[in-house]
């Protein structure tokens, strides 16, 4: 039941995607950096996978230290989808099914999270390419074998060779996943993360 209504999910839902270069490109910072300079980071992106989940995500997110908020729309504009990242968990909420998810299941549709942490999603949210390769000691030999993942830079919003985008490819079970970043910007205001929390509960 649970797949079937993320399947759904992602047949109702749809987007195009858009990468922008300009000049004056400023270079990137580290994680800790960023969030010395500024309190919260807010953007759009689209979520494309193939496999045994097809689909398009939109979403818009809003993050603030180790908090990421994502929420997701389908064609006509209504919410559909609302994920709460920490740094060890996730939480998401399907609002056409009105149904929750706690982190077991969300990993289970999301196969990148075998290699990344929720707190790496948050890192790649706010332009930052996390450091997975601790984690990817503990997998086993074969699971590494049959995975890639990788990273995509580009020069965005006068950022030098920010990072944009991931993808994850499973060779032996033909999923894939790519977390594509259209806009981002980091912002010197703070974000009011409860009232954005209180939109997962019932």
């Amino acid at each position: 039941m649970l797949r079937l209504s993320f399947i759904n999910l992602f047949l109702l839902l749809g987007c195009t995607s858009t990468v922008s270069n300009v000049f004056n490109l400023i270079p990137s910072k580290s994680y800790e950096e960023y969030l010395v300079a500024y309190n919260s980071c807010t953007g759009k992106g689209v979520i494309n996978s193939d496999g045994s989940l097809k689909g398009k995500l939109p979403f818009s997110f809003r993050s603030q230290r180790d908090s990421t908020f994502l929420e997701f729309s389908d064609i006509i504009g209504r919410k559909a989808l609302f994920v709460w990242i920490t740094n060890n968990s996730i939480t998401a909420r399907n609002l056409i099914d009105n149904k929750q998810y706690k982190y077991d299941e969300v990993t289970e549709l999301l196969p990148i999270l075998k290699v990344l942490e929720p707190k790496d999603i948050t890192k790649i949210i706010w332009g930052v390419q996390p450091d997975y390769k601790e984690r990817f000691k503990n997998i086993s030999q074969s699971v590494k074998n049959s995975i890639s993942l990788d990273f995509e830079r580009e020069n965005i919003n006068n950022e030098k060779q920010a990072l944009v985008g991931v993808s994850f490819h499973d060779k032996n079970s033909k999923n894939s996943i790519d977390i594509d970043i259209n806009t981002r910007k980091r912002n010197a205001k703070f974000i009011n993360m409860k009232k954005v929390w209180r939109l997962l509960k019932y």
